[in-house]
């Protein structure tokens, strides 16, 4: 009933929708959030994604740039390189809504990678400029680093 549901609201909102593709830079910041905000204070990221145009209400893309969750009291900074794939659809001429999925590779000494995945809305205020929130996380080895955030990016 749920997938129906999904489908229907989909197909009403795709009549009108019109995806956005191209090449898009951004800066992200927010909190982290859950067993996360014991260890850090802050979180950021500056995003370059891709996006291929598949349909007038779906896109398809890549995308990477660089993550940090600022360590509080005596834990240190957690810095990765997402790598990740895409997807959008829009629900609206001006609504998004997806998410990513790849893997965060640590920018630290002796770090490896884990799962990252991402959920997000995204508002076009015109045809190069957006805003997006976001739910962030990098996951694996029985830890999860969780974040919400807010951001502005250009499509160029």
């Amino acid at each position: 009933m749920k997938n129906l549901l999904l489908i229907a609201v989909v197909a009403l909102f795709s009549f009108s929708a019109t995806a956005q593709s191209g090449l898009r830079a951004g800066v992200n910041a927010g909190i982290p959030v859950g067993d996360q905000g014991d260890f850090s204070s802050f979180y950021a990221n500056i995003d370059l994604d891709y996006d291929w145009e598949v349909s007038d209400t779906w896109t398809v893309g890549a995308t990477t740039g660089i993550s940090v969750y600022s360590g509080k009291d005596d834990f240190s900074d957690f810095k990765f390189l997402p790598i990740a794939a895409s997807v959008d659809a829009y629900v609206s001429d001006d609504v998004s809504v997806g998410g990513d999925v790849g893997y965060a590779v640590s920018l630290e000494d002796g770090g490896g990678g884990d799962l990252m995945y991402r959920f997000q809305v995204r508002f076009q205020f015109s045809e190069e400029w957006d805003a997006t929130g976001r739910l962030n996380s990098i996951s694996g080895n029985g830890a999860t680093l969780s974040s919400v955030s807010v951001g502005v990016g250009y499509r160029f």
